[in-house]
This record gives structure tokens, sequence and C-alpha cells, in this order.
């Protein structure tokens, strides 16, 4: 056993040096490979430079031979005008144009192809008296500018003023009246200085120290016409070329390094000294990758020990979605699999082996819409989620990415309280369904009751009453005394009826809050919206609730500016108006409530504004609660339930609007109504 064990030792650490050698090699190859590919960007990097470069010249050239164009043509439209040669006018052009492209070196004027003026004179003087047909290497552009009789660019050629440089052949015909046609008149040559063609401040193209550069035009196969640059028969890494036209023609530019395309990047030394210093810094990396691997190895043993002294169930996966961790409390919520719960499986995987358990789907379109649902929460952790496991057995899911990319999930049993909630939902729909059949066997008795109390309160418009009095008028004998007590009975029992039928009314009107609030509760409330002239509609509410405003020795008014349309529900709508003015009436001791309706642009907005009691800034919020009355005195003084202002405040959200309050206390409040422009959700 001794002797395999030092087997093993030695075999581990062959296998080591053996992986360290490999690995050294394997770096000194990228070593020499990053060198390389860095050579090989940095060339690419000064290309691209010279080609951008490259690129701006030859836009430079075709707009100076664009202008050298204009100068001719403006030359010829002077001869055409004047019928000769005005030389202060054309010195002036050519000054003008110079000052704009100095690159122009000249404007010679060749009458019959021979020149007779140079502009400017001074520094041209030479060329006056040459004669194209004596100098062949330029007469056959010429030639070439008269055959076609459009503009031909000649160059790069030696100047008489020196140096090199480009000229523009342009061919003058001049109308001949007696001949009926344009007859040659001569050429104009128009010339540039090559170094100021080409050069710009980042690529000066012009000098040969820094750049080799050539100009040639093509031939229509696409081959050189014009040669003789030493980048022609360049046998290494080939010059940058770009192809344009200009003037009709095809032309190539071809530009280089003066000193060629660089052996190396500036940054070689640099990259063979780090990868020197990476193969030693992965020597040591290796020594210490043993000494870690042991250290992890007992941290991930005390992690595993912690974990599963966890009550909740703890599980781990790693960024690509693999299980790294999970404790004995999760693999008891999900016995049935616990087996193939291990390390390296994926969540997707642990989802499909739970299909025949945990409630999972049946039917395989279903299933697999399930695992998508519950992959995208996996990946897009949000809230904790309830996840059932078994028959009354609830675990509340909370999981979360850590800025690893890891994620992290916690299951905790929350069975019993599932089961309290339940319970208490039950109880909620109980009482919710106690309240809606109470108030439906309330509201036929309290009907009849109200009907009956109204014909009290009428007793003397009843048949009995009037043939009653039929009698004591036709008997004489009645006495006054007899009529009186007969009169008063019948106040009395008016009052009384009134009596009856306003408490008969507070009820029904307290029922059917009921009704409404248990519509609300269980989301089951309806609106049946039309278009309706919300001026209308606020006009009758006022109409209809002056009367108890009177009582109260109040004032109610009303604020309007004419039509304006707004699409409600017109019971619903009264209803929520209702209750805001009878709120003020009921609230307001003396002084005046007034209704109003404005239109904005989003909103048409209904406002209640009394001179009441106020309420403090501590109570606003609670005035919309159910059951809730701030004074509680004000409910024996005028009864209520409290839900009025909750019914109002979701009737206002079911037409897609809000219910606002301003109020300071002692000087009254303000409720209003927004509802918006336009459609209205029936959501409920």
């Amino acid at each position: 056993m001794k002797l395999i064990n030092e087997f093993k030792v030695y075999a581990a650490r062959k296998a080591f040096v053996a992986l360290a050698i490999l690995v050294l090699g394997g770096v000194a190859g990228i070593g020499y490979t990053i060198v390389e590919l860095d050579r090989n960007n940095h060339i690419s990097n000064v290309r691209r430079d010279v080609e951008q470069g490259l690129y701006a010249a030859t836009e430079q050239i075709q707009l100076r031979f664009f202008e050298t164009v204009l100068v001719a043509k403006n030359v010829e439209s002077m001869l055409t005008q004047s019928g000769g040669i005005v030389e202060t006018q054309i010195s002036r052009l050519v000054a003008e144009f110079q000052r704009h492209n100095p690159a122009i070196l000249a404007v010679a004027l060749a009458p019959g192809l021979e020149v007779t003026h140079s502009f400017p004179q001074v520094e041209n003087s030479k060329t006056v008296g040459l004669k194209y047909w004596q100098i062949p290497s330029q007469m056959k552009s010429v030639a070439k500018a008269y055959r076609e009789r459009s503009s031909v660019v000649d160059g790069p050629v030696t100047l008489v003023q020196g140096g090199q440089g480009y000229i523009l052949r342009y061919p003058v015909f001049l109308p001949n009246s007696d001949l009926n046609l344009d007859q040659f008149w001569g050429v104009i040559s128009v010339v540039l200085d090559a170094d100021s063609l080409i050069g710009s401040e980042q690529h000066n193209f012009g000098s040969k120290d820094d750049y080799l550069f050539n100009l040639t035009e093509l031939q229509s196969s696409g081959l050189i016409a014009v040669t003789g640059s030493e980048l022609s028969n360049y046998a290494g890494e080939p010059p940058v070329t770009v192809e344009f036209t200009m003037l009709g023609s095809k032309w190539r530019a071809d530009a280089m390094p003066a000193d060629g395309w660089p052996k190396y990047s500036p940054e070689s030394p640099y990259l063979i000294a780090f990868a020197a210093f990476s193969m030693v810094m992965l020597l040591f990396g290796f020594l210490a990758y043993r000494r870690l691997a042991k250290k992890r190895a007992f941290a991930h043993a005390l992690l595993a020990e912690a974990v599963d002294c966890i009550d909740e169930g703890f599980i781990s996966f790693d960024e690509r979605e693999r299980l790294v961790l999970v404790n004995k409390t999760y693999l008891n919520y999900h016995s049935d699999i616990a087996d193939r719960i291990v390390p390296g499986i994926t969540m997707e995987e642990m989802l499909r082996l739970s299909g025949d358990h945990h409630n999972v789907p049946d039917v395989y379109e279903q299933r697999e819409g399930w695992i998508r649902h519950r992959m995208n929460r996996f990946r897009n952790p949000g809230e904790s989620f309830l996840h059932n496991v078994g028959d009354d057995f609830w675990l509340k899911v909370t999981e979360a990415k850590t800025p690893h990319g890891y994620t992290v999930g916690i299951w905790t049993d929350v069975s019993v309280e599932k089961r309290a909630q339940q319970a208490a939902e039950a109880a909620d729909r109980e009482k919710t369904e106690f309240l809606n059949n109470v108030s439906h066997e309330l509201r036929t008795p309290l009907t009849v009751i109200f009907g009956r109390a109204t014909f009290i309160e009428n007793n003397e418009m009843l048949p009995q009453s009037k043939r009653v009095r039929s009698a004591m008028d036709a008997d004489q004998a009645v006495s006054n005394e007899l009529s009186d007590a007969i009169a008063a009975h019948s106040r009395f029992v008016s009052e009384q009826g009134s009596g009856i039928a306003d408490a008969a009314k507070h009820m029904i009107r307290l029922v059917e809050d009921l009704l409404d609030w248990t519509k609300v509760a269980r989301g089951t409330l309806e609106l049946d919206v039309s278009s309706l002239d919300a001026d209308e509609v606020a006009r009758s509410v006022v109409r209809d609730l002056s009367s108890n405003a009177e009582r109260k020795g109040l004032e109610l008014t009303y604020s309007g500016f004419g039509p304006i349309d707004v699409i409600a529900d017109k019971v619903r709508l009264k209803q929520i108006l209702y209750n805001l003015v009878n709120n003020a009436v009921k609230f307001t001791d003396s002084g005046s409530i007034n209704l109003s309706v404005r239109a904005e642009a989003q909103h048409i907005i209904f406002d209640v504004t009394d001179t009441g009691r106020g309420i403090s800034e501590d109570n606003l919020e609670k005035v919309f609660h159910r059951f809730h009355q701030i004074d509680g005195s004000m409910v024996r003084e005028n009864g209520g339930l409290g839900l009025g202002l909750a019914i109002s405040e979701r009737l206002a959200q079911l037409h897609g609007g809000s219910l606002k309050l301003k109020s300071k206390l002692g000087e009254g409040s303000t409720f209003s109504l927004l509802l918006p422009v336009g459609e209205v959700s029936l959501a409920a």
C-alpha cells in the first residue's frame, strides 16, 4: 500500500512537471503569435492611416482640378466676350483663383498652339514663346484635348518654371460667324504644382523623405497609361492604392512610407518582456494553485456543513445554470428525485425530473409552457412566489442573482401560513356572501316600508281621508274643535310617516352601499358607459339635493361653462356626485356648497367645494378608507357606514379616473372627481 501511495505521489509530481512544461511552451508559442499579430495589426493601422490620407489627397486633387477647369472656362468666357486677350482681366482672375488654390502656378494661353501669355506674367515669362508642336511630350496631351474637345490632364511633367507639376489642357473653340461654326482657337493650360497638389498637414505625399507617391492615369482596359514611378515594381508589401475618376478619366494613386512598411511594432519589446514575465508568474501560479486547491476544498466542505444547518431549503447554481450546492432540507422537500439532484445537473434538467411530481401539468404542451415560464423566472428573479409541492404543502421560493452571475434559492415551508391565509380568505368570502344575502333580504321589506310610509306621509291624499273631509264638510253639526283635532291628527300621522320614510330611505341607502361594496370587493361591479353631457348631469344633481341643503340652511349652487361631453356610466356618475354633495351637506354647518364642472386637456373635472369644518392633514388619506369616519359624533348625528367615499373612489377608478381631496381644518374642503377624456375601460 505504501508503495502504491509513493507511486501516486511520484506520478502526480511528474504529471505536474509535464503539465508545467506544456503550459510554458504554450505560453511561449502564444507570446510569439501575439508579437506577430501585433506586428500585422501595426502594419494594418499604418496602411489604414495612409489609405485615409490617400482618400483625402485624391478628393483634394479632384477639387483642385475642378477649380482649374473653372479657371479655364472663365478665361474662355472672357475671350468669347472680348474677342481677344485682355491681360488685366485675366491677370486679376488668375490672382483670385490662386488665393483659393495655391497649387495653381500658371495659366498659359496658346492661340494656334503657341504660348503668347502666361499668368502671372513675371513668374512665368520663360514659358512665353513655347510651341507645343515642338515639344512631343506635351503635344500628345494637347492633341488629345483637341480630338476629344474636352479637358485633359497631363503629368507629372518637369516644368519650365522648375519642379514637377500637372497641366490641365483645355481646348478653346470660338464661334466663327463667317463660317457659322466653332473654330479651334488654341489651348488654355493651367499648371499645378505637384507638391502643393498632393500634400497636406497630416500626410505630405509630396515629400519624398516621408512617402513614395505615384499618380497615374488608367487606360480603358484598367492598365496604367503613365508609369515611371519607383512604386510600379515594388516587390515587398504592396503600396496602398486608391482609384478615382477625374475629368472623365480613371486615375490611380499609390502611396507608401519612404522607408517601407515597418518590420516590427513599437510595442514588440514590451510584449516579449510581458511573455517572459507571464511564464515566470505562471510557474508561481501553478505552485500557488496547488495550495489554493487544498484550501478551497476545505472551505467548500465547511460551507456545505454550514448550509446543511439551515432550516430552510438552500440551492445554488453557477452562471451556466449548473447545480453547485444543495442542502439536506431542500433534498427532503424533493425526496422523490433527491438521488438524482447532484452537482452538475442543470436547472432545466431538474424541472424535467419533476415532470411527474409537484403539481406539474401532465399535458406535454402545458408542461413545456410551465418549464419555459419557470426558467424565465429563474433567469430573471424578482419577487418571491409560492410553489405547491404536494397536498396542502406550500413552499415560498426566493431567488436572487449574485454579482458573479450565480443564482441562489431559498425554499421556506409556509404551509401553516398558507392554510391560515386560505382560512382568512374563506372567512372573507363568507362575510361578503353574508352581507350580500342580508342586503338583498333587507332591501325588499325596506322598500315596502318606504312606500307605505310615503302613503302615510301624504295621508291627506288618500281616498279615506278625502271621504272624512267630505263628510265633515257635509255635516253642519261637526264642531270646529273636532275638525281641528282631525286636521292635527292628520298632520301628526304625516309627520310620523315622513320620519318613517326618511329612516327607510336612509336604511335603503345603507343597504345599497353594502350591495355596491360587495360587488366592488368581489370585482363584479360593471359600468354601462355612454356619451353624456357633464353639465346636464351636474345640474340634475344640484336640483335633486337642493332641498337637503335648504333644510340645514345652506346654499347649494352650480358653476358650469356649458355642455361638456364625457364618457361615463350615468347612474354611477350621479352616485359619486350624490355622495360628494351629501357629504358636504353633512359636514357643513353654515355657508354654501358649490358644484362645478370644467374641461382640461386630459380630464373632465367635477369640483365639490364647501365652507364646512375641513379635514386635518393627518386624516386626508383616511377619508377614503372603508368603514371610516373622522368624527365619531357625526356617525351618531347623521348615521352611515363610512362606505360612501370608498365606493366613490372605486367607481372613479373604474372610469379610469381618480378622486382627489384638498382641505384645511376650519376652512372647508374641495373634492375633485377627474374623469379621462375618451373611452373608459370596463374592467372591474
